[in-house]
């Protein structure tokens, strides 16, 4: 495995756009716009501090709000699970709309929620870049006209679709960016004088100096290149030996699936990045501790203690 860090990787794109630097504001408010349309003059970002992010839970979204009190989630997601991983997006939507009425709101106090998702994976529709979903009826009839939920798809793969229309050079900012995104270190891209790119390729190197950000990113890197790697070389030996290992790997992946479910509704956290990272005897040994371990630090060691 290599020791650089891919510019999608989970927590540098957190790191990135979660700082109060000049630069940083300038990315999200950016991104905001260019995937919404909507232009935010000040924007806060509600998540912890993104400086001590390496010895907290690491958390999947960018929870920023505007000077309208608009709501914006904004995450990248580059192992997609399927179904599971659609139905975890409608519910961060719930959840952020469910946060504001924990701060005293009634629901005429609502305001909208904007969830901007970079995924690596083209729509299973089209091939849009960019792809904007609200509740319609089956004409195709906005359900409000005041939608709290909206929610945005970035597809990356898409990228290189439209570099095959146009040339890169032609690319406009946000385009660049997704293209950094998706094909990670290219010269003529990381030369780009778009602030936009620049922004997030100083933000690497910053990143670079900070030893236990920089550790952890790559920890979650491996554990993403893992699963990747994984189902791909599980799909190819099912192939080869057949329906019955086939079936085992697909019962191993449920069992993984199931266990999520019980560690995020035992410890009430995000789990998915660090059940990843684990061999499958670290996995084994999860579904016995889960049982006694009382918080999910501790569960954690535990683990640790077994590597």
């Amino acid at each position: 495995m290599s020791n650089q860090l891919n510019y999608s990787n989970d927590l540098f794109f957190k790191y990135t756009l979660s700082r109060e630097d000049e630069g940083s504001v300038y990315a999200r408010n950016t991104i905001i716009q260019r995937a919404t349309g909507i232009r935010v003059k000040v924007s806060t970002v509600l998540n912890p501090n993104p400086g001590i992010i390496g010895k907290k839970r690491i958390i999947l979204d960018v929870h920023v709000k505007d000077e309208m009190n608009r709501h914006f989630n904004i995450e990248m997601q580059t192992t997609y699970k399927g179904i599971a991983e659609m139905m975890r997006f409608e519910f961060y939507g719930a959840r952020a709309l469910n946060n504001q009425l924990n701060s005293g709101k009634k629901y005429k106090d609502l305001k909208p929620v904007y969830q901007i998702i970079f995924i690596d994976e083209y729509a299973w529709n089209n091939r849009n870049l960019i792809n904007h979903y609200q509740m319609r009826n089956e004409q195709g009839e906005n359900e409000s006209y005041y939608p709290l939920i909206l929610r945005t798809y970035i597809h990356m793969p898409a990228i290189n679709d439209i570099v095959k229309e146009k040339e890169l050079q032609r690319l406009n900012d946000f385009e660049q960016l997704v293209y950094l995104f998706e094909n990670n270190e290219k010269n003529d891209i990381l030369k780009s004088k778009e602030r936009l790119v620049k922004v997030f390729v100083d933000k690497y190197e910053e990143m670079q100096k900070d030893d236990e950000l920089w550790s952890t990113a790559m920890a979650i890197q491996m554990g993403e290149a893992r699963y990747r790697y994984g189902l791909e070389d599980s799909f190819e030996e099912g192939k080869t030996e057949g329906k019955i290992e086939g079936e085992k790997i697909g019962i191993q992946k449920g069992r993984i699936s199931l266990l999520l479910k019980q560690l995020e509704s035992k410890y009430r956290e995000d789990c998915s990045a660090w059940l990843q990272s684990l061999s499958n005897e670290q996995i084994e040994a999860v579904s016995s501790l889960i049982l006694v371990c009382n918080s999910f630090q501790e569960l954690k060691n535990q683990i640790m203690i077994r590597k």
